[in-house]
């Protein structure tokens, strides 16, 4: 939720003792205002409490049905439940119970940070496993007036998000220990709100949510869940899983909100959405550094910066920040299923910037009752350089490609991209219309990069210049050694090395000679203020938080 700033923002941030970073950064137009605390007492205030027991020998909370092993508890009115402070191998608390929206079970750490991280070597199958129940939150947000969180781990409130790694309330951190790891996985669950999560270095995605059919067949619905105020980094795949990839029957995810969220050097895609349905809202993200795996991804074309799926009513992609990936911008689908609602899909006033093929996809099935568009978005970036492990590709001669199943009304309106490529296959200009498509009022012509505040990167740094090291280029034909050239970027074990001098199958950490060792990415990836792009309100803000 966007705050205005105000003099509670103001009062707030003095009492808390923050300052902001005024340091400019990239954007070099100076920090954050002091105003970007947002007031305690967002949960109110405390009433009745339960704290969980801590880790067990092995460091492990197994909790599978926290309702039978703790029945002295009244669930129905417990409002905080506690975590408490300290180093955990594996989390499972399951049969959450289902609360009223008026009065949700808010889940916090208490006494300092909890950690989840697994021992080097583990066989554990899994990290951190919640299922059950509705209304309920997990936060790690530093809150005294709500009793939530701990003082010394605030997170990036106050906007000091160049300094929140490793002090959010909750972290999550896998080690990259098994590729079917999530860094949490959330099932059978709706209604619900995460914030305020570090979740870093997850085996495959960061945070996974889902639900199954039940004995009858049926799915239940996704609904009503909020996703926000998170610090997802590092991951082998997807930062976001949300929803079936599968066949129908799938759960419907109405009323998604997902907003202010920083999702950050995905081996595959950041954000990966489906099954959306009325109500759905995705705004004010930075999804960057997407798909730095895609020379050896688990699968070939999973290169993408993002990809979403939407199915009914109305839904709303606003207000981000789409920069890097190999394949699309946005790998976009429609597929309704029996008995959805007509689809009215917006994307407006987004940035979509540096990748190697296409800008954005429209795939699926659509008939004449459903309305897309676009409009006030900017593309820039679109490099060709796909071949390189994908040789049968061929450069897109367009920003925005369709297939021939979506026979939809589309609407491209005012949207804004630089480079030779036509917006569209068949028009000629920014204003035209093909079939079912109609452009008014698009342009040509250069766009002005967005800056952050701060990556943390060497100064220059393009996007696209950023991968994950690998030894071979698994995903292309007879997976050839990758060579890296002097000055190249990459990730390795979620550190960051710059090369020395042109070298190969040299792993980082064990070639101090030809890798040197960078400090981590900040990832302040606020809009630089005082940019254009901080001006229209694309991306992460600086606003009370």
């Amino acid at each position: 939720m966007i705050r205005s700033l105000g003099v509670l923002s103001l009062v707030a941030c003095v009492a808390s003792g923050c300052s902001g970073d005024g340091a400019g950064g990239e954007g070099g137009k100076g920090g954050p205002s002091e105003s970007a605390c947002e007031a305690f007492g967002r949960y109110g205030a405390v009433g009745t409490t339960f704290t969980l027991p801590g880790p067990d020998a092995n460091g492990e909370m197994y909790l599978p049905d926290v309702q039978k092993r703790f029945p002295q508890v009244d669930w129905r009115t417990l409002d905080r439940l506690y975590i408490p402070a300290g180093n955990y191998t594996l989390i499972n608390l399951g049969n959450l119970p289902n609360r009223s929206a008026d009065r949700r079970l808010v889940i916090t750490n208490t006494g300092g940070q909890v950690v989840i991280r697994p021992k080097a070597g583990s066989k554990q199958g899994y990290l951190w496993a919640v299922n059950g129940g509705s209304n309920w939150v997990i936060t790690g947000r530093y809150d005294p007036d709500s009793g939530t969180g701990h003082a010394d781990f605030p997170g990036h409130r106050c906007g000091e998000y160049a300094t929140s790694r490793e002090r959010y309330g909750i972290l999550s951190d896998d080690l990259f220990l098994s590729g079917g790891h999530m860094g949490l996985g959330i099932g059978d669950a709706h209604s619900f709100e995460l914030e305020y999560l570090e979740i870093t270095r997850a085996g495959f995605a960061g945070l996974r949510i889902n639900r199954a059919a039940g004995a009858d067949g049926k799915v239940p619905p996704l609904n009503d869940i909020q996703l926000h105020d998170l610090y997802i980094h590092d991951t082998a795949s997807e930062a976001i899983y949300f929803g079936s990839t599968q066949g129908a029957p799938t759960p419907l995810g109405s009323n998604l909100k997902v907003y202010n969220n920083r999702l950050v050097r995905t081996g595959t895609e950041s954000l990966q959405i489906q099954n959306l349905g009325d109500g759905a809202e995705i705004h004010h993200n930075v999804f960057a550094f997407g798909a730095i795996d895609w020379r050896a991804a688990f699968s070939g074309y999973q290169d993408n910066n993002s990809q979403a799926q939407v199915r009914a009513g109305r839904i709303r992609f606003h207000h981000n920040v789409f920069v890097g990936g190999a394949g699309s911008l946005l790998n976009f689908f429609a597929q309704p299923e029996p008995g959805d609602v007509p689809l009215n899909v917006e994307f407006t006033d987004n940035y979509f910037a540096d990748t190697l093929s296409l800008g954005l996809w429209f795939g699926g099935t659509t008939g004449a009752d459903a309305r897309f568009l676009w409009e006030r978005n900017a593309f820039r970036g679109l490099d060709f350089g796909y071949q390189a492990v994908y040789p049968a590709a061929r450069e897109p001669e367009v920003v925005f490609a369709k297939a021939e199943t979506i026979g939809s009304p589309i609407t491209l309106k005012g949207n804004q991209w630089e480079g030779a490529r036509k917006l569209f296959a068949g028009l000629t200009g920014g204003s035209g219309a093909v079939g079912t498509v109609t452009a008014t009022d698009n342009v040509n012509g250069p766009v002005t990069p967005l800056t952050f505040v701060s990556t943390g990167l060497p100064a220059g740094t393009a996007t696209r210049q950023l991968e994950r090291w690998a030894a071979r280029a698994t995903l292309a034909p007879n997976t050839p050694e990758v060579t890296y050239a002097a000055g190249a970027l990459v990730m390795h074990d979620g550190q960051l090395y710059r090369a020395r001098s042109q070298n190969t199958n040299k792993v980082p950490p064990d070639n101090a000679a030809v890798w040197e060792r960078l400090p981590l990415p900040v990832d302040d990836l606020r809009t630089a203020p005082g940019t254009e792009w901080a001006q229209r309100g694309i991306g992460l803000l600086d606003v009370a938080r």
